[in-house]
Parts: C-alpha cells; sequence; structure tokens
C-alpha cells in the first residue's frame, strides 16, 4: 500500500500544480467498463483533480476493471499507472 501512498503524493502535487497553471492536469483513462460506470467515475475524477479521457495514448493513470485475485499496481514505459478500480476509490480518498 505504500507504493499507492507515495503515487497519491505525487499526483496530489501536481494537481496542485495544474492549479496553479505550472502543469497540466494528470489525465485519467477508465478501461473495460460500460458508458454508465464510466460517466460516473469521470465526475469522482473531476472532483479530486484529474482530467478524465475517453481514449488517450498515455495518460497519467488506467483503471482497469480486473477480474483475477492479482492486484498489481504497473508503470510501463510511458509512466502510465495501471491500477484497478479499488485503488481508484483509495487513490480518490487520499486525494480530497
Amino acid at each position: 500500500m505504500w507504493e499507492l501512498e507515495k503515487i497519491a503524493k505525487v499526483l496530489k502535487h501536481r494537481i496542485i500544480k495544474s492549479e496553479e497553471e505550472l502543469d497540466n492536469k494528470p489525465s485519467i483513462l477508465f478501461c473495460g467498463m460500460d458508458s454508465y460506470q464510466k460517466r460516473g467515475l469521470h465526475s469522482e475524477a473531476k472532483k479530486v483533480g484529474f482530467k478524465p479521457v475517453y481514449s488517450m495514448k498515455h495518460p497519467s493513470i488506467k483503471v482497469v476493471m480486473q477480474k483475477s485475485s492479482s492486484r498489481k499496481i504497473e508503470t510501463d514505459k510511458f509512466k502510465t499507472i495501471t491500477i484497478d478500480i479499488e485503488h481508484f476509490w483509495y487513490l480518490c480518498r487520499k486525494l480530497l
């Protein structure tokens, strides 16, 4: 869980910088969900300070609906962080 807290600190810093117009808002992409779920999650993401997108090649955060029991946090070479929906809700609580 400390990895998720470290990610939350970095995102909080980026969100604060974006409010001061020194950086772009972190983008978030939801995958593997229907449009109704995405609509609700987009409004939650906006409240926290993310910029929800419907399609983007390399977003800051990628949230996937995972069915497996392994809930790994992955980062690719483009620095896109892939998390599951439960980790997203944890980030929302930490960022508010």
